[in-house]
């Protein structure tokens, strides 16, 4: 219940018969049981599964073990995103989109039935550790449970990196933002310098005593 991973078991048993001051049986032994203890379990998993889930989420699971221009949708939605530019993104969203169900089921599945975060993981990694071919060989019960723990698993894991790429957009957003003000700041003042000078020749128009009173704005005009 605490951890499906087979060298774990394998270590907790040794520990305990170390504690007990048993001996430990032969290695094989050890395997076959730890073996049959999996099977158990995940029996015991899969029956609840294929009791819980409904027909519409079996199928979108089914889909991922399947070729779409021989490109397997299981591989697609392996893909992790290479940077935080707007294409990688908008497909890490698409994937998301289409966990978000499967997700959504898993959420209360798998704590009904008793899976530990760490079994979880186990299950999941087992969709990447086999290839399609493998998953696709095996019994369908226990593909699916490997898959929906896939799904649970790599939607948190999107959540995670849309998050971490909202962060850097928005600091990077705020540099550029910085920058610009900063900029911006010095661009006026070096307007604003010009202006003086140019409002200082527009007033030394008006002490100027060699125009006179009554002259025409074009003629000041022109003698600017």
């Amino acid at each position: 219940m605490i951890s499906n991973r087979p060298l774990y078991i394998l270590r907790e048993i040794l520990e305990y018969l170390s504690n007990q001051g048993i001996i430990a049986p032969g290695y094989t032994f050890l395997q076959d049981l730890v073996s049959q203890v999996l099977s158990i379990e995940r029996k015991r998993i899969t029956d609840l599964l294929d009791k819980a889930i409904t027909p519409e989420l079996t199928v979108q699971l089914e889909s991922m073990l399947q070729a779409d221009e021989s490109l397997y949708q299981i591989t697609i939605l392996k893909h992790e995103p290479k940077d935080f530019s707007y294409k990688e993104l908008r497909q890490e969203v698409e994937r998301r989109i289409f966990f978000q169900p499967l997700y959504q089921f898993a959420q209360g599945f798998l704590t009904t039935a008793g899976l530990s975060a760490e079994s979880i993981k186990y299950y999941a990694s087992l969709v990447t550790f086999y290839t399609v071919y493998k998953l696709q060989r095996m019994s369908m019960v226990s593909t699916k449970l490997y898959l929906l723990c896939f799904s649970f698993y790599r939607f948190r894991q999107i959540n995670d990196n849309l998050i971490e790429a909202f962060i850097y957009l928005v600091d990077h957003y705020e540099s550029l933002a910085k920058m610009a003000g900063v900029a911006a700041a010095q661009k006026a003042t070096e307007d604003a310098t010009d202006n003086l000078k140019a409002a200082g020749s527009v007033l030394s128009l008006f002490v100027d005593g060699s125009i006179a009173d009554e002259t025409p704005f074009i003629v000041v005009n022109r003698r600017k």
